[in-house]
C-alpha cells in the first residue's frame, strides 16, 4: 500500500512539474524583433541626440549559398532627443513598432558634440547599465552627421555588417594606420588620468571606389581624436599623423616610400614592430628614449640602391615622420605617443608633481632625447632581386 501511495504521489508531482514548467514566455519570434547594430550619440543645444541603426533578421543572417542580395539590405535608423540619455532612449521607444534587442550592438559612434563637452562618461555610464550591453563593441568618433554614417550601405549589396563600421579588422590588417578601439579599451584609457585617450575617426569617402562610374559612400578612417591633457578631445587628421602608426605596438603593416633627393627608389611594407619607450629622469626634468625595430618587405624596387643605404634612408624617413607627428601633437596640447604614461608607471609621484595630477602637459620639443630606429628587409617578394 505504501509503495502504491508513493508511486501515486510521485506521478502527481511529475505531472504538476510539467504543468508548472512555463518555458520561455518572454521570448520573441525572430520576425518580431528589431536588432540594434549601431548606436550614435551627439550632444548639442543642451540635448542628447540618440541614433540607433536597426537591421531585420534577413540582413544579419548569412545564406549558405551567398550573402549577397539583388538589392541593398534595408537599413533603419531611429532618432530621438532628450535632456538625458535615458530620456532620449525612451522617446525613441515611443514609436518603436517592435521589440529592440540590444545584445547585438557592434559599433558605437560618438559625435564631436559629445567629445567636446565631456559627456563621454555619461554615455558609457548609461549604456553600461543595460544588462544586454557588451564591452566588446567598436567605438569611433566622427565629424560627419550621424544619420549619414549609420545609413551607409556596404559594398556589393552585402550585409551592412560587412563594413569597416562593424568589422574594421580586415581593413586594418591591410593598412595599419589607425587601430580600431573596443569600448572597454576606451573606458580604461579615459578613466586613467595618465593615459592619452585615442579614438579613430570614421568618415565617408565617395572618390576611392566607384560603382558603375557612379559615386558611392564607403567608410574610411580619416584621422583620430586624442584627449588633451585635462581638457576636451582634439582632432588630428591623417596629414597631421604621418608617423603615428610607427609607434603602435599592434601595427601589422604600413607602406613607406624609399625616396632620396627627389628620386623614388622603391616602396617597403613595414610592420611587426618591437618598441621600447623609457623615461630618463634628470631631477625634476624628464626626457624619453625610444627604441623601435621593424621587419619589412620590399614590394616595389624601381632604382637599384645598396642595402645599407636603403635601410638608412628608410630609418631616417621613419624618424622624420615620428618627430613631425610628435610636434603636431604638441601644437594641439596632445601627448600623441603616450610618453607621459611611461613616467607614471615608473615614478607616479614625480608624474603627479610635474603634471599637476594630470592637468598639465609635461612634454616639450626636446623631450625625446633618443630616437633609435632599426629596420631590416628580410623579404623581397617573389623576385629575388639583390638590394
Amino acid at each position: 500500500m505504501n509503495t502504491l501511495l508513493r508511486r501515486c504521489i510521485l506521478g502527481w508531482l511529475s505531472l504538476s512539474l510539467t504543468i508548472m514548467t512555463t518555458g520561455c514566455w518572454s521570448a520573441y519570434e525572430i520576425q518580431q524583433v528589431d536588432y540594434a547594430k549601431a548606436i550614435g550619440v551627439d550632444f548639442k543645444d543642451g540635448m542628447y541626440h540618440i541614433y540607433v541603426q536597426t537591421l531585420d533578421f534577413s540582413s544579419i543572417a548569412k545564406s549558405e549559398s551567398s550573402s549577397k542580395t539583388a538589392e541593398p539590405p534595408p537599413i533603419w535608423v531611429g532618432h530621438a532627443e532628450g535632456k538625458t540619455m535615458s530620456l532620449a532612449m525612451n522617446e525613441l521607444w515611443r514609436a518603436s513598432q517592435l521589440h529592440i534587442a540590444w545584445g547585438h550592438v557592434t559599433a558605437i559612434v560618438l559625435a564631436e558634440g559629445v567629445l567636446n563637452n565631456k559627456h563621454i562618461k555619461d554615455v558609457f555610464d548609461m549604456l553600461g547599465r543595460f544588462p544586454e550591453a557588451r564591452y566588446t563593441t567598436w567605438v569611433y568618433g566622427t565629424r560627419e552627421p550621424l544619420l549619414d554614417i549609420l545609413s551607409t550601405a556596404s559594398i556589393y549589396n552585402l550585409s551592412p555588417l560587412d563594413s569597416i563600421l562593424h568589422n574594421p579588422l580586415p581593413s586594418y590588417m591591410e593598412n595599419s594606420l589607425f587601430a580600431p578601439v573596443l569600448s572597454f579599451e576606451l573606458i580604461a584609457t579615459h578613466n586613467d588620468p595618465a593615459t592619452t585617450t585615442y579614438l579613430p575617426v570614421i568618415s565617408l569617402n565617395k572618390e576611392l571606389w566607384l560603382q558603375n562610374k557612379k559615386e558611392h559612400d564607403l567608410f574610411l578612417i580619416e584621422g583620430a581624436f586624442f584627449e588633451r591633457t585635462g581638457k576636451n578631445f582634439e582632432f588630428l587628421s591623417r596629414n597631421d599623423l604621418p608617423g603615428y602608426h610607427w609607434l603602435v605596438k599592434g601595427m601589422r603593416r604600413a607602406p613607406l616610400l624609399i625616396q632620396k633627393d627627389n628620386v623614388i627608389y622603391g616602396a617597403l611594407s613595414v610592420g611587426l614592430p618591437t618598441i621600447k619607450i623609457k623615461p630618463i629622469i634628470h631631477g625634476d626634468h624628464v626626457t624619453f628614449s625610444i627604441d623601435a625595430k621593424y621587419l619589412t618587405a620590399l614590394y616595389e624596387y624601381l632604382v637599384p640602391m645598396p642595402y645599407d643605404e636603403m635601410t638608412r634612408v628608410s630609418e631616417d624617413k621613419l624618424k622624420e615622420q615620428i618627430m613631425e607627428t610628435y610636434r603636431h601633437g604638441l601644437e594641439r596640447g596632445v601627448d600623441v605617443f603616450g610618453l607621459q604614461e611611461k613616467l607614471y608607471r615608473k615614478d607616479p609621484k614625480l608624474w603627479h608633481k610635474l603634471s599637476g595630477d594630470g592637468e598639465k602637459l609635461i612634454l616639450s620639443e626636446d623631450s625625446i632625447e633618443e630616437l633609435n630606429i632599426h629596420l631590416t628587409i628580410p623579404y623581397t617578394g617573389k623576385y629575388k632581386r639583390k638590394v
